[in-house]
C-alpha cells in the first residue's frame, strides 16, 4: 500500500522503496531524499508481513543499495517517483505504543504529543527484543524534554546508565575517544536514561518552521584533514545536524558534525579541539567531522571538561 506525506521530509523520518528500509539523514530534500539504507530483508530476526529482514552493516548497505548510493556524498539518494511508503515519528507514535514507549510518552506526558515520536525500527514495525526506544522530539521541544530528563535523574524518578550500558553504547560508536572521555561527555548531555528497566535517548529533530536554517549539509571542496582548538563563542546549534559549532579561529568559521557520536560535546566559552577535514563550502572554511559513517580517527572534545576532570590520555 502507498503511503506519502504531505509535510516535507526531516531527518529520523524513514522512507520504503519496495522492501528497502531507508532512514532519511539531512533537512535538504528538495530534489531527491538524503538517506541511508538500514533493513533489508535477511536473516536477522526481524518480521513483517511474514517476511524476515535484518538490519545492515556499511557493507552490506553499500552493496544492497549500490543503485541508489551517491559515492561524492557517501550516502544514499531517493527520488521520489521512487518512494512506496513514507515513515514520520510524530505521525506513527500510535502504532508503536508498546508498553515501553508508553512509559516514555507518560513520563513527558506534559508536552504537546504531536511535538514527540518513535524512529528507528520501532517506527517502521521491525523491532526486535534488543530495540532500544529511539525517542524524537522537535525544536524547542526537545530542551524541554533534556531538562525533564536532567531532573528526572536527579530526583531519582529516571535512572542514570549503568556501566554495563555505557560499555555497550561506547563499542556500538567506536568513537577515537577513550572509554572516560566517551562517557564524561555524554553524561552531561542529559539524553539518555533508564525509566524502569526500559531504556531510552532523546534525539533532537528541527521542528518544521526550522527546517530552512542556514547551516551547511552539502560537500565542499576538500583541503586536508587537520586538529583545531579554539574557543566555541555559541552553543544553541550543537545538537543539531550536522551540529554546529562556531569558533573563533583567525580560518576556520565553524566545526560542523555529521555524526550523532559527537553532537552536544562542547559548550559556549569552552575551548573545543577538534580533528577532521577541512572543506571550503560557500567561500568561507569548515572543519568536518563524520566524513563516514565510521567517524575512525575524526573526533571533538571540550579541552575545558577534560583539563577540569584531568583527563590527559583522551584518545583511544
Amino acid at each position: 500500500m502507498r503511503s506519502l506525506s504531505d509535510k516535507p521530509l526531516r531527518l529520523r523520518d524513514f522512507i520504503r522503496v519496495g522492501k528497502l528500509y531507508f532512514s532519511v539523514v539531512g533537512y535538504r530534500n528538495e530534489d531527491s531524499i538524503k538517506c541511508f539504507l538500514r533493513y533489508a530483508p535477511g536473516k536477522g530476526g526481524r518480521w513483517k508481513d511474514g517476511e524476515e529482514y535484518k538490519k545492515l552493516s556499511h557493507e552490506e548497505a553499500l552493496e544492497i543499495g549500490k543503485r541508489f548510493y551517491n559515492a561524492k556524498e557517501g550516502i544514499f539518494r531517493v527520488y521520489y517517483e521512487e518512494l512506496d511508503e513514507v515513515f514520520k515519528p510524530e505521525e506513527r507514535l500510535a502504532e508503536a505504543m508498546d508498553n515501553d514507549v508508553r512509559k516514555v510518552v507518560e513520563f513527558f506526558g506534559d508536552l504537546p504529543r504531536d511535538k514527540m515520536g518513535v524512529t528507528g525500527s520501532r517506527l517502521i514495525g521491525l523491532k526486535s527484543d534488543e530495540s532500544d526506544v529511539d525517542f524524537v522530539m522537535y525544536g524547542k521541544y526537545w530542551f524541554r524534554g533534556r531538562e525533564k530528563i536532567k531532573k528526572g535523574i536527579q530526583q531519582s524518578y529516571l535512572s542514570d546508565l549503568d556501566e554495563e550500558t555505557w560499555d555497550f553504547i561506547y563499542r556500538k560508536r567506536k568513537p577515537a575517544l577513550s572509554y572516560d572521555a566517551f562517557v564524561c561527555h555524554e553524561k552531561r548531555k542529559f539524553h539518555r536514561a533508564f525509566i524502569g528497566s526500559t531504556y531510552f535517548d532523546l534525539l533532537y529533530v528541527r521542528d518544521y518552521d526550522e527546517l530552512n536554517r542556514d547551516v551547511p549539509e552539502e560537500v565542499g571542496e576538500k583541503i586536508g584533514k587537520a586538529k583545531i582548538i579554539a574557543e566555541l563563542i555559541d552553543d544553541s546549534l550543537v545538537f543539531d545536524y550536522p551540529a554546529y559549532y562556531p569558533i573563533r579561529h583567525e580560518k576556520i568559521k565553524a566545526v560542523l558534525c555529521f555524526t550523532h557520536t559527537y553532537a552536544g560535546q562542547v559548550f559556549k566559552n569552552e575551548i573545543l579541539e577538534a580533528y577532521g577535514q577541512i572543506e571550503r563550502i560557500r567561500g568561507s572554511y569548515y572543519l568536518i567531522v563524520g566524513t563516514k559513517r565510521e567517524v575512525e580517527d575524526e573526533y571533538i572534545v571540550s579541552r575545558t571538561l577534560l583539563d577540569r576532570l584531568n583527563l590527559r590520555d583522551y584518545l583511544r
